[in-house]
């Protein structure tokens, strides 16, 4: 009987290894550990650098013979021979062979572990590769069918991404090889587990990383704070010769509330733009400006799961249903993908999704990608040191709207922003005028203590909140009817930036931003 992991949550991980290896030396040189998202790109041929594979182990149980065993996560795989990460694939099949097979294999007691695919009709003919990184160095070993042979050919201290580390390296008869790290795992292994010809070779790109050290974790997926703004461009689709409409975006993060186990961020959302009463179009010709619309974002620290975006964390091939109640439309991980910072708000890297759909009903083994009004893909910016401002917005595209915009305020206290303002004006009437008709905050910056006073006395049910740039709460007060002077403390608070939030019973919130020096 097969156990799905927690894969998310470290603490569980390290007990099934301990329950798993026994010893901590059974557990070095493990290729694959659960619990850990592992990042590979293609080198020297396919992809290069510029692409992230990530991969993972999915589940455990123990075999018939008594091996324990890891199976992978499950993908779409191209049936056209493309290398992952190439975007003129568009034919693609369930698979349960990852990127190096179908499970990882143990017997207790032992030093060799083993790699294994699954036969899939004529698509793969499965396979079983045998690693022995403990054997002698120069030593040879029978590692796969009836002649493919495998020879140690060095064991020795390395670097691997930053740390030191032990690096054993298996060379086989056919040509492939394979290297291991003692600490952190498979670093190199043909593409599919193809052990004849000339397979892709993809190497470890990153050391192995839980959810929350990954790009997938909510919290630096999502890097926003109340006041960040995102523009956006919008192309409505139409079949026809003419455009329909298009327009802009503005949206304004209004909330942040982080717990233990979950992110929660409110925004308004804001559309204008024209539309031009083309044949086929619904609607009159002419400019039009949407009302406000507020929305929320919910994520799962614990799984990195949104249900606002089904997509989240989707690994690279792993899919699932596009939407509720249907099997007829999946959404599946495109990977981590590079892209040449040429743009404007434009990221190095992005974590890309798309859906696929069975392609006829004589073919419901296969699916393409839609075309036309289906043809719906996402991106989110994934967060990157070297470049803060733009990095770690979330989602920057979705079907058929684009981002062209940001200004958002980082941690240190500096506005960044980058693309035009101009095409947004008028829309979100900033909630720094609103709040400065209900209260001035003085002083600001300040030392000890704030002062709020509002324009009006209080009104019953009021609430005072003090939140750190992240949403992380501070401090928290009622506030009498009637008050029309209020104090915030800030004695014994760490310098920064800090965010002041004065709600109602009906739910209406105002937020000032105060500094701490």
């Amino acid at each position: 009987m097969k156990h799905p992991y927690r894969w998310l949550q470290s603490l569980l991980a390290a007990s099934l290894l301990t329950v798993g290896f026994g010893a901590h030396a059974q557990q070095a040189w493990r290729p694959f550990r659960p619990g850990l998202i592992y990042t590979f790109g293609a080198s020297p041929a396919g992809t290069g650098a510029s692409y992230g594979y990530t991969l993972r182990l999915d589940s455990a149980y123990v075999t018939a013979a008594g091996d324990s065993a890891w199976a992978f996560n499950r993908v779409m795989r191209d049936m056209t021979g493309k290398t992952p990460g190439d975007n003129s694939a568009y034919a693609f099949r369930k698979s349960r062979n990852n990127l190096f097979g179908q499970r990882l294999l143990w017997q207790p007691g032992s030093t060799e572990f083993t790699l294994e695919t699954v036969t899939e009709g004529t698509a793969q003919i499965g396979a079983a590769l045998r690693l022995r990184p403990r054997a002698a160095v120069g030593s040879t070993w029978l590692a796969s069918g009836t002649s493919t042979m495998a020879t140690l050919t060095s064991r020795g201290p390395q670097t691997v991404n930053g740390q030191p580390d032990t690096v054993a390296v298996i060379t086989l008869s056919t040509g492939p090889v394979v290297r291991l790290s003692r600490r952190f795992g498979l670093l190199e292994a043909p593409q599919w587990l193809t052990l004849g010809g000339s397979p892709a070779q993809w190497v470890a790109t990153q050391v192995p990383q839980t959810l929350a050290q990954s790009p997938y974790y909510p919290t630096t997926l999502f890097g926003l704070v109340p006041g960040d703004e995102l523009g956006y461009v919008w192309d409505q689709f139409s079949y026809g010769p003419f455009t329909c409409a298009d327009g802009v975006v503005l949206r304004r993060v209004v909330s942040r509330q982080l717990t233990s186990d979950s992110l929660v961020i409110q925004y308004r959302e804001q559309r204008k733009g024209q539309r031009y009463g083309a044949p086929g179009c619904s609607g009159p010709a002419g400019a039009y400006t949407d009302p406000v619309m507020t929305g929320r974002w919910a994520f799962s620290l614990r799984t990195g799961k949104s249900p606002q975006f089904s997509a989240l964390p989707l690994l690279t091939g792993e899919y699932a249903p596009a939407y509720a109640g249907t099997t007829q439309a999946l959404v599946m991980g495109k990977g981590l993908m590079g892209l040449a910072v040429s743009g404007s708000c434009q990221t190095p890297m992005q974590i890309g999704y798309q859906r696929v759909y069975i392609y006829q009903a004589a073919t419901p083994t296969q699916y393409r990608p839609g075309l036309d009004a289906q043809a719906w893909q996402q991106a989110f910016a994934v967060a990157d040191a070297a470049l803060p401002g733009p990095s770690g917005i979330g989602d920057v595209a979705t079907y058929d709207v684009g981002l062209r915009y940001v200004r958002r305020t980082m941690p240190s206290g500096v506005v960044y922003t980058c693309g035009s303002a101009t095409n947004y004006g008028g829309l979100l009437p900033t909630r720094a005028a609103q709040a400065a008709a209900l209260a001035t905050l003085h002083p600001n910056p300040a030392t000890e203590a704030a002062t709020l006073t509002l324009a009006q006395p209080a009104r019953a049910g009021q609430t005072l909140r003090l939140t750190d740039a992240l949403g992380r709460p501070v401090w928290q007060a009622p506030v009498a009817a009637g008050q029309t002077m209020l104090t915030i403390p800030l004695a014994g608070q760490p310098a920064g930036l800090y965010l002041l939030h004065l709600s109602g019973s009906e739910g209406n919130v105002a937020t000032w931003k105060l500094t701490h020096e």
